[in-house]
């Protein structure tokens, strides 16, 4: 069977969902959560993802992403291999945790696409048996047959406002303190120049309220884009009659260089880079550390500049050095600097 096809271009927007395998739960408990909100920041930093919008359901996730450097499909592996491989040591199980390829859909940016796609994957924890929607009841609000009564509407409307795990809570002001990883800027400007958290509100409780539509969530089904008919038409364009993947045509851009990595390690430590292979000197795996976080580089590829032949050593020890820097101040205080000279700007 084909691959479905996937488009990787700079400064393209999309709509992401990955599903656990045989829709098995991803997250069993607010601590996974937790984490794969890390993953999510730190792959919005390692590469330069811009995160909008997203939520965590008990065996699905969706995001909304921008990805200024053509890196979607890297991004999403790296972020899905991170979670699963802390998943499967966590709970000891074995094998593969999500269900395939993730899906994604390119969507326009322009009009109200963007702020009609965050509605549905904010509305998602409303969208389920417990409150009254099950698929044939979902088929039956969506073609206006019925309508939820007072009662069904409040109890979606508590569980909407209620649910912690998606962005929707900072995009109505619920809660204040937004994460650096989380642009909710770029939709709510859309939504009105004033008030828009307060109209973004009405926009969701008036939806919550009013019953199950159908209309965008068919559009999202077995969809490359979403859009407008000449943003569909442009991105026809840049595709070809193959059934493959089809990625950016430049490389991905690195943020800075190994070399550089080093060079301003060597500043921050006041050694060699060659002293610090000595043992006991944590200073290469600060390397490895800036170098993963700032030059996007894999582990593997780490180990391939520091000519080991397996990335498993790397690993080891990049995860006792993060380990030991949770008590060390001086550890902390090198990797402040790092970052305030290695990080660029989105």
């Amino acid at each position: 069977m084909a691959r479905p096809l996937r488009v990787d271009i700079e400064g393209g927007t999309y709509h992401v969902m990955s599903r656990g395998i045989d829709r098995c739960v991803i997250f069993k408990c607010d601590k996974d959560r937790y984490h794969f909100l890390d993953i999510l920041a730190s792959a919005q930093e390692r590469f330069r993802l811009q995160i909008y919008a997203y939520v965590l359901m008990d065996n699905h996730f969706h995001l909304i992403v921008c990805t200024p450097d053509a890196n979607l499909s890297r991004a999403l592996q790296w972020i899905k291999v991170s979670y699963s491989m802390w998943f499967n040591a966590k709970y000891h199980r074995v094998g593969p945790l999500f269900q395939g390829r993730f899906r994604s859909e390119l969507v326009d940016s322009t009009e109200s696409w963007l702020v009609e796609l965050s509605l549905y994957v904010h509305l998602n924890p409303v969208r389920i048996k417990a409150l009254s929607l099950d698929k044939l009841r979902k088929q039956a609000e969506g073609a206006g047959w019925v309508k939820p009564s007072e009662e069904e509407a409040q109890r979606r409307l508590d569980a909407l406002r209620g649910f912690r795990w998606s962005s929707y809570a900072y995009y109505v002001g619920i809660r204040r303190k937004v994460p650096e990883w989380l642009n909710i800027s770029e939709i709510l400007d859309r939504v009105s120049s004033r008030g828009a958290r307060a109209e973004y509100l009405r926009l969701a409780e008036a939806r919550v309220a009013h019953g199950h539509e159908e209309r965008f969530e068919n559009q999202l089904k077995n969809r490359l884009a979403i859009g407008s008919e000449a943003f569909l038409e442009q991105i026809k364009s840049i595709c070809t009659a193959t059934d493959r993947d089809i990625a950016g045509n430049r490389e991905l851009r690195q943020r800075v260089s190994w070399e550089r990595v080093i060079s301003e390690v060597e500043q921050i430590c006041g050694k060699s880079w060659e002293e610090q292979q000595a043992r006991g000197e944590w200073g290469r795996f600060l390397v490895y550390w800036g170098a993963q976080r700032f030059a996007g580089m894999t582990l593997k590829e780490i180990a391939g500049k520091c000519g080991y032949r397996d990335y498993s050593a790397v690993n080891m020890g990049l995860r006792r050095f993060i380990m030991r820097s949770k008590a060390d101040s001086q550890i902390q205080y090198a990797m402040k600097r790092l970052e305030k000279v290695c990080k660029v700007q989105t």
